[in-house]
This record gives C-alpha cells, structure tokens and sequence, in this order.
C-alpha cells in the first residue's frame, strides 16, 4: 500500500512539472520568437516481485514465466521544445526582420573577425528587432552587436553626383545712372539694363530678371548676357547708398550645369563681374560612378560604412533589407548605401541548444556543428523585412493539455486518499 502512496506522490510531482511548463508557453504566448515547450512523462522505477524464467522441455521440466513487477509512480522522461517557425507579424521598424527557414541570427558582444561560432560565446537568436546605435553598428533590443560579412575595402561605394559650381561674391560694384533719354539704368557686370525701380533692392532684382537676356541691335543675346545666362544668380544684401554712388554688393551665384564641363571656372567669373571677392561655396565636379558592394568571408559587426568623399559615416534617413540579408539605405544626400550582409547560422540539432535569457539560445554540447551561411532561400531561409516571427504556442492545444494534465493531477491525488483511508482502515483493525 505504501508504494501506491510513492506512485501517487511521484505523479502529483511530474504533472505539477507539466503544468508549469504548460504555463510558461501560456505566459510566452505573445513573446517574440518563443518556441513552445512539451514536457514527456515516463514510468518510475521498478521492484520485481517474481522474476521470469525460461521453460524446460526436458523430461519433468516445467514452462517458462513472466516477471511481476511493481512500478513506483511516474517521472519526467524530457522537456523539449517544438523548432517550428511562428507566424509572421507585420512591423513598421524598416531594420526588423524574420527568419522564414530555420537559421539563427548572429549576436553578442564585440569580437573581430569570427570564424570558430561555437567557441566564440556569441548568441543565437530568432529575433531581428534591429536598429543602429550611436557608432553606427547594428544591434538588436538587447544591446547586443548583430554579425554578418561586412563590405570589403572600397567597396559599396555609392555614386558621387556631379556638383555645380557655387561662388558667394562679395562687395562688387554697381553703378547707377541714366541713358540719353533720362531713363533710370544700373550697370552690374558689364550688363546695363533699364530699370523703374526707386530702392536698391528691387533695381538688383530688376536686373538679374533682364540681364541675362539683354539683345544686342541684331536681337542677339550680348555677349555678357550670354555669359550671365548659364548661372543662378541670387541677391544677399548690399553695401552704401545711392546718393554716395558706393554701393557695393554680395551675390550668390551657382552655374546651371552640374559637372566640370559645365561650369566655369573662378578667373571667368571674375572676368565676368571684374570687381568683388569670391568665395567657393562648392567646388566643381563631375560624376564618379559607384562601386559594386562585396562582402568579406569572415564574420564581424555590421556597421555602417564611412563616405570616402566626406570622411564621415552616411547619414541613413531610411533603411531596407532584402531577402538574401542585404542590409542598405538611403543617406541624407539621397544616395543608396550598402552596409553589410547578415548571416543565418545553421545548427546541426536545433533541439540540443539551450535558452538562455531572454530570447536567446547557446549551442549545447549535443547541438552539433553550427556554420554560419549567407541568406539563400533554402533550408537556412530567407529574410523577410519589417515582420517579426510570433510565438508558435498553439493555445488550443495548450487547454486541452491543462485539462488532462489537472484531471491526471486529480487521479494522482485521489490515489494518495484511498492510500490513505487503507492504512486508516488497518490502524482501526485494533479496535
């Protein structure tokens, strides 16, 4: 009778095990990438109350027999965890990225080049809520650096556009007058042009409409005009005063055409306007095609790279992923930049790796080799960008584990009582 009380202990035990495993997945329902968990029971221990034998057919012998055994309750055979993928939940975080295969991300604290992944301490995980931190590098919600195969040197280059000429002139000369029939004119370099304007101002404004398209007696562009023509010329402000005939202007002038070919030069504008300073507000030049991205063989933190034209890291005001794990962007000059390519890790036994906190795995010493893979759309996977995966938790089945589990409970405990009112019964039997 004692041993149906040990048999009913043990099983009160072991489903009061599966039920807490049951309520983690429950709890978890809504946790990222979480992997639900099943618990297995087997049977206990056992004592042999006959043993078997085998039967004799010699003469007298007798027949074989079955061993009587008693077993001791139930026990915990394994916990487990199902490596099937969630579904996919829609994010607008353009750096959040799901898995569809069965690779891990990547993670961990700062190390260089990577090449031995289980001697490394770096993590393993199915969540890609990414975003860059304040160096540049890609992390995940935990801190931790994200790796993949950074851009080789001098690579992942994006086009340099052409660039206009921009001069910021300063304190060239304006002279106001008025022509033979007493018209009101003002002369700026080498263009006179009529004008009904009274304030300064305005005569320059007058002047940068018409000069431009001044027309010799032929109905020809002038010369000068046709100089003027192939700049923006903007007004900033002005020096003196009319009455004291000094005044004196600064202007802002860009050519119209990008490239070197396009633009002229400093000494012709100078010749041009034949007073003032200039200043290069942005030098001239031409357009400088871009180098394809390649990316290196080991792995490291992805980062995002420096301009070589600037010396600065781009500035990223968007971000996109592609399937194959292609990370780029779109800078603040509205240039497209390559940052990096993630890596999958391919794991021999997805079931022999441990968790660890939060939702991160190590590999364990039966998980068998890991190696690192480029996205591919095979077994590894693919990525899928701004989604996350959800929970693979089904709830359905969950409940009716609850319910079997607390009716097994109940079993186990009602055999304790009966236990019970046995023993009861034989202390009464003095009576």
């Amino acid at each position: 009778m004692v041993k149906s009380m040990f048999a009913g202990v043990s099983g009160l035990r072991a489903h009061q095990n599966k039920m807490d495993t049951i309520g983690n997945n429950i709890a978890n329902v809504n946790t990222w990438g979480y992997k639900s968990y099943s618990y297995n029971f087997m049977d206990s221990i056992y004592t042999t109350s006959i043993n078997s034998s085998g039967g004799s057919t010699n003469t007298g012998g007798m027949g074989g027999r079955n061993p009587s055994q008693v077993g001791y309750g139930s026990q915990m055979a394994s916990i487990s965890f199902q490596y099937k993928a969630g579904a996919p939940s829609p994010s607008d975080n353009e750096l959040d990225c799901m898995i569809d295969g069965t690779g891990l991300f990547l993670v961990g604290s700062m190390l260089g080049g990577v090449t031995d992944i289980k001697g490394s301490g770096l993590y393993l995980s199915r969540v890609g809520m990414f975003s860059p931190d304040n160096n540049g590098y890609i992390v995940d919600s935990q801190k931790n650096y994200v790796y993949g195969y950074a851009l080789k040197a001098d690579t992942g280059i994006p086009e340099e556009p052409a660039k206009k000429a921009k001069y910021e002139l300063t304190e060239t000369e304006v002279t106001i007058g008025v022509d033979a029939n007493q018209n009101k004119t003002i002369t700026i370099a080498g263009v006179t042009i009529i004008t009904t304007e009274e304030r300064v101002d305005d005569m320059v404004a007058d002047w940068i409409a018409k000069a431009p398209k001044e027309k010799d007696a032929n109905g020809d562009l002038t010369a000068a005009a046709e100089a003027l023509s192939k700049y923006n010329i903007k007004y900033l402000t002005h020096t003196g005063t009319e009455a004291a005939n000094d005044i004196k202007l600064n202007l802002e002038i860009e050519a119209k055409v990008a490239g070197v070919a396009g633009n002229a030069s400093q000494a012709a504008m100078k010749g041009l306007f034949g007073s003032g300073t200039f200043e290069t507000k942005q030098a001239e030049s031409d357009l400088i095609p871009g180098v394809p991205a390649e990316f290196e063989d080991t792995l490291s933190p992805i980062q995002i790279p420096i301009d070589p034209y600037s010396g600065e890291r781009y500035n990223m005001q968007s971000w996109s992923v592609s399937e194959l794990g292609v990370i780029s962007g779109v800078d603040i000059n509205n240039r497209p930049v390559t940052l990096g390519q993630l890596c999958l890790v391919a794991v021999e036994n997805p079931n022999g790796l441990i968790k660890t906190s939060g939702y991160y795995f190590s590999l364990g010493d039966n998980a068998g080799e890991a190696v690192a893979i480029a996205p591919d759309g095979g077994q590894v996977g693919s990525i899928r960008s701004k989604f996350l995966e959800m929970a693979n938790v089904d709830l359905a089945n969950e409940f009716s584990n609850m319910i079997t589990t607390q009716r097994g409970f109940q079993a186990n405990s009602k055999i304790i009582t009966v236990t019970d009112e046995m023993l009861q019964e034989l202390v009464n039997m003095k009576r």
